[in-house]
């Protein structure tokens, strides 16, 4: 029995709303729009790519070539959903040797934005132009350009407003643009990259043969000249090389990681794995710094296992596996001795597809590389020793890139408050239903009290102390010092931009930040609360907090809350807790002045209990 035609609840949807549904997985922001287009014109050939946004990417993003063009058809052809030049037969799918080779990229970008595509090919007397709105592609018309594919899109997310709403701020949007295109840049660097945002040049990075020169242009020359040149490996189907920084240079987060497999840059957990396996282990918490640079036939590595083709899988992890493990492992080996880089010969290069060529040749340094300085492994730094808080800190000030159209803003003075306070800074109190015991493995400090004994952390009292008094900025105004010398830090396009975003928190909590160039920032003071000998660590990883999304901890009434939770929650981290060991009654009367000082603001006891009914029940079951 059929249904009728009423009652059918199957269609299929139109290609409009099909590609919009596309467009979820492929275009989750601006910086996606960009890594689709500028994937597009190193397909094309191009050794020329500019890309301009305006607004974050959200007003107009237009990526420039000088690839190899398309013609009137293939310009109209393009915007056709799965319509593609890359996959021509089943057996082509595993075989893959261009960045992009779905179909999708540019028809789902034109359902939610307008999007102008402007090309020629060389032998072409004239150009084509074409415009699609939200989907509804135009006539193709004559138009007169240069050589090669311009791309605009404007009014991203227009006809779907919802998406828009979950998009940052303009300058966290940007920050994003400028990673991917620097992971480009990483990638490619024979191509020319040039980046402009909102008018202003943000990086012209000329074509070179020198991966060193190129990695330099964004890690700054005194970096570049510490990287240690991994000794390439080849294995079955596989080549590894790259540089790598010694474990001394590792980090506390990933963000110094770079991994590319045949020009793409991926995440992967067996790489991951085994670039710990090459360095023998590291501290719990630390990550290495390194370029890593895999070339693995097409065959043996299928790279259609995830929308954004951020993931892939090997077809034989054990090989690539090995060769990420020899070749750091000798290459840390090799400088451990003082050796030189081109002490051994190379191994013959791995022969892939012609498309793989230009990526070989730009791997190979010349014949007289740069002298470098080389690092030899040692162990982590100690631990700062206690100290007093000092009046001023002295912070080593870098010597920062900034684009002539980026002036640095002026820091407003800091209010004098009228009585700087500090959280130990109470009177003791007469407390007579805690005594003092003693200290528990110098972690816990023990007290007695007419119910038995009670435990208290010292850092967990410290975050909830700490966590109060930030919320009291609310009421009373944060005594912040100023610092002798400004500490500046250069950050990561991304933490750039979230910093910018929550200025006016840390403000409030009182840290006066500022930029300082295009990715560099100024900081002038810090709360008087916290004693900070290391400002620029401490800054780095609390922003680097807020780029992780942890502000997101608990919703609140009070939209300063989830700052103060992760500020009070790094500091106390970081803290060094030998001088409350000595000086417990002092931090057991701060916290027990706290509003809630039984917890910790994410939920954590600051003090337990074990009352003499529970023990006495413990013995006398025994």
């Amino acid at each position: 029995m059929t249904q009728n035609a009423e009652e059918q609840k199957i269609r299929r949807m139109d290609d409009v709303l099909a590609s919009q549904v596309a467009a979820g997985e492929v275009v989750e922001r601006p910086a996606s729009v960009v890594k689709e287009l500028v994937e597009n014109s190193i397909d094309a050939g191009a050794k020329l790519v500019r890309v301009e946004v305006q607004r974050g990417g959200v007003a107009l993003i237009r990526v420039t070539d000088n690839g190899s063009g398309m013609s009137a058809a293939d310009a109209a052809m393009c915007l056709e959903r799965h319509a593609t030049s890359k996959l021509l037969s089943y057996e082509d799918l595993f075989d893959i040797q261009q960045l992009g080779f779905r179909g999708e990229a540019l028809p789902s970008i034109a359902s939610v934005s307008q999007m102008s595509i402007t090309t020629r090919r060389e032998a072409d007397v004239e150009g084509t132009l074409v415009t699609c709105h939200g989907g509804e592609l135009q006539p193709p018309m004559n138009a007169g350009c240069a050589p090669g594919t311009e791309i605009r899109v404007c009014n991203l997310f227009y006809n779907t407003p919802v998406r828009r709403k979950f998009l940052k701020s303009d300058d966290t949007e940007a920050g994003h643009i400028e990673h991917q295109l620097k992971l480009h840049a990483l990638a490619f660097p024979g191509v020319r990259f040039i980046f402009v945002k909102d008018g202003c040049t943000v990086f012209d990075v000329p074509a070179t043969t020198d991966f060193r020169q190129r990695i330099s242009e964004f890690v700054g020359r005194e970096t570049a000249a510490e990287l240690l040149r991994i000794r390439p490996v080849n294995g079955p189907g596989v080549r590894v090389s790259g540089f790598l920084m010694p474990l001394s240079a590792a980090r506390r987060n990933k963000r110094m990681q770079y991994v590319f497999l045949n020009g793409r840059p991926i995440e992967d957990k067996i790489v991951a794995r085994a670039v710990r396996d090459g360095y023998g282990g590291f501290p719990t918490g630390l990550h290495p710094a390194l370029f890593l640079y895999l070339e693995v036939e097409p065959g043996l590595v299928d790279v259609n296992v995830h929308p954004a083709k951020r993931e892939v899988r090997f077809r034989r992890p054990s090989d690539v596996t090995t060769c990420i493990i020899d070749a750091i492992a000798g290459t840390l080996s090799v400088h451990a001795r003082g050796e030189s880089e081109l002490a051994s010969p190379e191994p013959a290069p791995l022969v892939l597809a012609p498309v793989l060529e230009p990526l070989q040749q730009e791997l190979q340094l010349p014949s007289t590389p740069p002298p470098v300085n080389i690092v030899r492994p040692t162990p982590p730094p100690a631990p700062p020793q206690p100290r007093e808080l000092p009046q001023q800190h002295v912070a080593p000030v870098p010597k920062p890139h900034t684009p002539s159209c980026v002036q640095p803003e002026p820091i407003p003075p800091v209010p004098a408050p009228p009585a700087p306070f500090r959280v130990d800074s109470a009177p003791v109190q007469n407390m007579p239903n805690f005594r003092y015991i003693g200290v528990l493995a110098d972690s816990y400090i023990l007290f007695e009290n007419k119910d038995g004994l009670v435990l208290l952390s010292p850092r967990s009292a410290r975050e909830r102390i700490i966590f109060e008094r930030l919320l009291e900025s609310n009421r009373r105004p944060v005594s912040s010092q100023r610092l002798l010398v400004p500490a500046l830090l250069e950050l990561d396009p991304r933490d750039m931009g979230v910093a910018l975003d929550v200025r006016e928190q840390l403000q409030q909590a009182g840290f006066l930040i500022s930029p300082f160039g295009q990715n560099t920032l100024r900081v002038e003071a810090v709360p008087m609360m916290l004693s900070l000998p290391r400002v620029e660590e401490f800054m780095l990883e609390l922003i680097r907090s807020f780029s992780s999304g942890e502000t997101r901890l608990k919703r609140s009434r009070n939209p300063f809350e989830p700052y103060a939770i992760l500020i009070a929650k790094r500091y106390a981290a970081r803290e060094d807790l030998r001088p409350w060991l000595k000086a417990p009654i002092p931090l057991l009367t701060d916290l027990l002045r706290c509003e809630i000082p039984y917890c910790t603001p994410s939920g954590k006891p600051t003090l337990i209990p074990i009352t003499m009914n529970e023990l006495d029940r413990k013995f006398r079951a025994m």
